[in-house]
């Protein structure tokens, strides 16, 4: 009796490990889905044009407004939104039902921010690359080319 009681209880030990082996790998893919890296992202997709048209649509707060400050057609204006909502898989605008106006969805909201972020990014990388084309041709460098030291990365620009 004693032995069968042994042997039941290393079983249901047993399966009880397997099982827990199982949650934690089921975690673990879920975890993978959500971290996979950037390389693999459908937001790859995404062009800076649509993601401009997002965020002067949500401060102009409609799609005509936005397509006149930005120099587009309502239609062009509509269709990035539509493709960036296609590439992040979600809704970012709720069209206002018999009237122009939208609204920026919680989603919605979080891309904006993202958004805004990287266009000052970029904004703030073209100025920079502008400063180095200029400090480069009073140093006779050819702008689009960099300098390369001995080590395995491009030199530092030299501060003015």
């Amino acid at each position: 009796m004693d032995d069968t009681f042994r042997r039941q209880w290393a079983i249901q030990v047993a399966r009880e490990r397997a099982d827990e082996a199982r949650e934690l790998h089921r975690r673990s893919l879920e975890d993978e889905v959500e971290r996979r890296p950037l390389e693999h992202s459908r937001w790859l997709g995404l062009q800076v044009r649509a993601l401009h048209a997002l965020v002067v649509v949500a401060e102009e707060g409609s799609f005509v407004n936005a397509a006149r400050r930005l120099g587009y057609s309502r239609s062009t204006i509509s269709h990035q939104i539509a493709q960036l909502e296609t590439a992040v898989g979600v809704s970012l605008l709720v069209r206002g039902s018999g009237s122009r106006s939208v609204t920026v969805t919680p989603a919605g909201g979080i891309v904006v921010a993202h958004g805004r972020a990287v266009l000052k990014l970029l904004e703030n990388a073209e100025a920079q690359v502008a400063a180095v084309g200029r400090t480069g041709r009073k140093r006779g460098l050819v702008p689009g080319l960099v300098r390369w030291d001995s080590g395995s990365s491009p030199a530092a620009p030299a501060s003015s």
